[in-house]
């Protein structure tokens, strides 16, 4: 249910994409928005919480996974169900553990998929976060290993503007 406060002012997520390999970690959804649609882990910000620990806890809540580490990536602006977001969108590397369905009320289940055979439908902040990753995968990937000498985690000036892109 859309809260006024969401119709006035944009709400702040996270999203992750969680890779174990080459596969990501995508979750069946129910509940009220988008039910039957592929998403990705993540949720709204809580008050006073940073990006970073958004991101942790939304994947522990949601999947159980505890030793993920996270490298921010870019920014997603758009409209899903009449509510503008913003989500930060991380690139997490999954290290050990299976996921498991926390929040039953919201997914149905979490599965590990290629990139190159995603499930259908897949949810349109999704289908924005996975086309520009996919795109620029080997740059996270040097950029990652770049990071081992020069530790800033930076997000990319890269910007994804699903309210002015051709696919609304």
């Amino acid at each position: 249910m859309a809260l006024s406060s969401d119709i006035q002012h944009p709400r702040i997520g996270v999203g992750i994409i969680l890779i174990r390999g080459n596969k990501i970690l995508l979750g069946q959804r129910k509940g009220p928005r988008s039910p039957g649609f592929y998403g990705l882990p993540g949720g709204f910000l809580e008050k006073n919480e940073s990006f970073e620990d958004g991101a942790k806890r939304e994947i522990v809540e949601e999947t159980g996974l505890k030793d993920v580490s996270l490298y921010p990536i870019f920014l997603i602006s758009g409209i899903s169900d009449s509510i503008q977001f913003v989500d930060i969108v991380f690139y997490g590397i999954h290290k050990n553990g299976e996921p498991t369905v926390r929040e039953t009320n919201r997914v149905e289940k979490w599965e590990w998929f290629s990139i190159s055979e995603l499930p259908s439908p897949l949810y349109k902040p999704t289908i924005l976060a996975l086309k520009s990753f996919i795109a620029n995968f080997y740059f996270y990937k040097i950029n990652l290993w770049f990071q081992r000498w020069f530790p800033r985690r930076s997000i990319s000036v890269q910007f994804i503007d699903s309210l002015n892109s051709e696919e609304q």
